[in-house]
């Protein structure tokens, strides 16, 4: 099956925070028996790039134009990505078929 691009179904999102080198993202994943997977591209066309991804307390090197982030059901996540921008050569291929 072929996945789709947007944000799955039973997944919110919410964008708290955008600067020059930070976004700020909150998922939550309301189906209370499925687990749901989301990417999280940097820009429109994956023209910049995630350094890090900070969850829960944690800080993860990242070093690519996305993050793949697995939500439990009925969980959510704040994520802090720390990002550079404009540095990736844009493309309109989805993440999973790059």
């Amino acid at each position: 099956m072929r996945k789709r691009a947007g944000v799955p179904a039973d997944v919110a999102a919410l964008v708290s925070a955008l600067g020059d080198d930070r976004t700020v993202v909150t998922l939550a994943n309301v189906n209370p028996t499925t687990a749901r997977t989301v990417v999280v591209q940097a820009g429109a066309y994956a023209e910049h790039q995630i350094a890090s991804v900070a969850v829960n307390g944690r800080t993860l090197p990242v070093g690519a134009p996305d993050v793949t982030v697995q939500l439990a059901p009925g969980s959510g996540a704040r994520l802090t990505l720390v990002m550079k921008r404009y540095v990736n050569t844009p493309t309109a291929a989805f993440p999973w078929d790059r």
